[in-house]
C-alpha cells in the first residue's frame, strides 16, 4: 500500500472510487442523492461562495476538519472533482492512520456535504480546474484543526485511478 519517496517521505497510496451514499456515509451525506442536512452550531453561521480548484498531482499533504459547522461542496458546470476524507474518530497522530482515509470521485452530477469532524483535503479538480459551491461556516479559519502530514507524520497520501 505504501513505498518511499526521493524526499524520504512514506506515501500511503489510496484508491479512488466513485461516490455513493453508502461509501460515503461514515463521512458525510451525498448532495442530490439523499436528504442533507446542514448544520452550524455554537455561533457559527454559514456562508455560501464559489471556491477554485486548479488542477495539481493528487498527493494530500495536509488534512483538516471542523466541528462548528458541515461544509458541502456541490461542481458548477458539470466538472468531476475529488475529496479525500478520513474518519472523523482518528486523531491523525499516526501513519498507521492515514490508511484509513478513502478518497470519493464526484462526477459532476452530485457533490458532498461532510459531517462535522470529518478530516479532508480537497476536492481536487480532475481535470484542469473546478468551481464548486462551497456552503460551510463563516469562520473556517477559527473552526479548524490541521494536520500538516508531510512535516508531522513524514507522509503523504497519493491518489490512484
Amino acid at each position: 500500500m505504501d513505498n518511499d519517496t526521493d524526499h524520504d517521505l512514506r506515501v500511503i497510496t489510496i484508491r479512488a472510487e466513485p461516490i455513493t451514499v453508502e461509501g460515503f456515509a461514515p463521512f458525510g451525506q451525498v448532495v442530490g442523492r439523499e436528504e442533507v442536512f446542514i448544520e452550524a452550531h455554537s455561533g457559527e453561521h454559514l456562508k455560501l461562495d464559489i471556491a477554485t480548484y486548479e488542477w495539481e498531482p493528487l498527493t494530500v499533504k495536509m488534512v483538516n476538519r471542523h466541528f462548528k459547522a458541515t461544509q458541502a461542496q456541490i461542481a458548477l458546470n458539470g466538472k468531476p472533482n475529488l475529496i479525500v476524507v478520513g474518519p472523523k474518530e482518528i486523531d491523525v497522530v499516526s501513519i498507521e492512520e492515514l490508511e484509513l482515509f478513502r478518497a470519493f470521485v464526484c462526477d459532476g452530477s452530485v457533490g458532498f456535504n461532510l459531517s462535522i469532524g470529518t478530516w479532508h483535503g480537497g476536492a481536487y479538480p480532475i481535470s484542469e480546474r473546478v468551481d464548486l459551491l462551497n456552503i460551510q461556516g463563516d469562520k473556517p479559519f477559527d473552526d479548524v484543526e490541521l494536520r500538516y502530514i508531510d512535516k508531522e507524520l513524514g507522509a503523504v497520501i497519493e491518489v490512484k485511478f
